[in-house]
C-alpha cells in the first residue's frame, strides 16, 4: 500500500513539473505540442510505475492540459469542438498507452519468472544428477570394501586388508570433500563469507596442503623461498582454495604428471594498505611491518593435458565439468576457489601453458612481516 501511494505521488509530481516547464513556452510551441510532451511523460511513467499510478497520472495530465493550456484558460470548459475531440482522443490514448505498457511489463515479468524457474529446475537437476553419481560412487566403494572385510569366508592377507582400509578411507575423504564443497558453495551464495586475516607462514600453508594429499605427495613439488616473510591473509580460506586447485590438478592429470606449487611476493606500487591494526599485540609490530601493499602469488602448475581452449572461460562456473573427465566430482571446486579468493580481495586466473599443462594463479593483496 505504501509503495502504491509513493508511486502515485511521484507520478503526479512528474506531471506537475512537466506542466510547469511547458507553461512559459506554451504560446511558442502551441498547446497541441504540450499534449505530446505530457503524453511522453505518461509513457515513461508507464514503463516504471504500477497500473494505478499510471492511470491516475494519465487522467491528471489530461485535466492539467485542459485547465491550463486549452482555451479558454483556467476552466474545464472547452470552446471549440475540435479541441473537445482532441481532449477526448488525448485521454483515450493516454489511458491505452498506460494499460498497454503495464501489460507489456507484466508479460516480461511473467516471462522472467518462468525463465528463473526453468533455470532453478535445471540447476537442481544438475545437482541431483551430480549427487546421485558422485556421492553414490564413494559410498559404494566404502560398502563393498567393508562387506569384503566382514566376509568370514574370505581369507584376506594383511596387504589386502590394508588396501581395503585405504579404499574406505579414500571414499570417506571424498564424501567429506563433496559435502564440504556443497556447504561452502551455500556460504558463498548467501554472502556470509568474511575473511578473518592473520599473520600466516606461506611455507606452513603450502606444505600443509601437500600433507593432505599424502598418497600423491610424491607427485607434488613445492617451491617456496625459505626467507619468505609472514603475510596477512585468511589462512583457512586460502588453504581451502589451494587445496581445491591441487586436488583438481591431481584428478585431471596422468599418474606420472608432476604438480608444482609455488609462492612469491611482488611489491604493488599502486598504493599502501589502509587497514589499521586493532589489537595491542599487532600495534607493537608496526615497527617491523612493511606497510606497502604487496601481492602474494600462489601458483599450481601441472604438465597434463590442460583445459580445452574453447571451454577455459567456463572453468569457474558452478556445477560445470568437462566432458572428457573420468573422475567423480560435483563441479564446485574451482567455483569455491574463486569465491574464497575474491572474499579476500584477491583474483584467480587460469591458462594453458605453452609447454603443456595448466597453470592456476591466486593473487592476494597483503602486508608482510619479516621473520625473526
Amino acid at each position: 500500500m505504501g509503495s502504491n501511494i509513493r508511486q502515485v505521488s511521484v507520478a503526479i509530481a512528474a506531471v506537475l513539473l512537466t506542466a510547469l516547464g511547458c507553461y512559459p513556452i506554451a504560446n511558442f510551441i502551441g498547446y497541441r505540442s504540450v499534449a505530446l510532451i505530457l503524453l511522453l511523460v505518461v509513457s515513461v511513467l508507464a514503463m516504471r510505475m504500477g497500473l494505478w499510478a499510471v492511470l491516475i497520472s494519465a487522467g491528471f495530465s489530461a485535466l492539467i492540459w485542459d485547465f491550463f493550456f486549452i482555451p479558454p484558460f483556467f476552466t474545464f470548459t472547452i470552446g471549440a469542438a475540435e479541441d473537445m475531440l482532441l481532449m477526448v482522443m488525448y485521454f483515450i490514448v493516454a489511458l491505452l498507452n498506460a494499460v498497454i505498457n503495464y501489460r507489456i511489463r507484466q508479460f516480461e515479468q511473467v516471462k522472467l519468472q518462468k525463465e528463473e524457474r526453468e533455470n532453478t529446475l535445471k540447476l537442481y537437476n544438475t545437482l541431483f544428477n551430480a549427487l546421485s553419481h558422485d556421492l553414490r560412487t564413494p559410498v559404494a566403494a566404502i560398502l563393498v570394501a567393508a562387506d569384503t572385510m566382514q566376509d568370514h569366508n574370505l581369507c584376506l592377507s594383511e596387504h589386502q586388508q590394508r588396501d581395503l582400509l585405504t579404499e574406505i578411507t579414500s571414499g570417506a575423504l571424498r564424501l567429506s570433500e563433496q559435502v564440504e564443497n556443497l556447504l561452502n558453495m551455500s556460504r558463498i551464495e548467501a554472502g556470509v563469507i568474511q575473511a578473518k586475516k592473520e599473520w600466516c607462514d606461506v611455507s606452513d600453508l603450502t606444505y600443509g596442503v601437500v600433507e593432505r594429499h599424502d598418497r600423491d605427495a610424491g607427485r607434488i613439488v613445492v617451491s617456496v623461498s625459505e626467507d619468505m616473510p609472514f603475510v596477512y591473509l585468511d589462512f583457512g580460506l586460502t588453504t581451502h582454495a589451494l587445496h581445491n586447485l591441487v586436488s583438481n590438478a591431481l584428478r585431471h592429470t596422468p599418474p606420472e604428471a608432476e604438480i608444482e606449487v609455488s609462492a612469491e611476493l611482488l611489491e604493488d606500487l599502486s598504493g599502501h594498505f589502509e587497514d589499521t591494526f586493532t589489537s595491542g599485540r599487532e600495534e607493537n609490530l608496526k615497527s617491523v611491518v612493511d606497510t606497502k601493499t604487496s601481492r602474494l602469488i600462489l601458483k599450481v602448475k601441472d604438465n597434463g593435458r590442460g583445459f580445452p581452449p574453447e571451454e577455459i572461460n567456463t572453468a569457474f562456473d558452478k556445477f560445470f565439468r568437462y566432458d572428457y573427465t573420468r573422475f567423480d566430482g560435483i563441479g564446485l571446486g574451482l567455483c569455491i576457489v574463486k569465491g574464497f579468493t575474491e572474499a579476500q580481495g584477491g583474483e584467480v586466473s587460469i591458462r594453458n601453458r605453452d609447454e603443456g599443462g595448466a597453470e592456476c594463479t591466486l593473487e592476494f593483496p597483503t602486508r608482510v612481516l619479516k621473520k625473526g
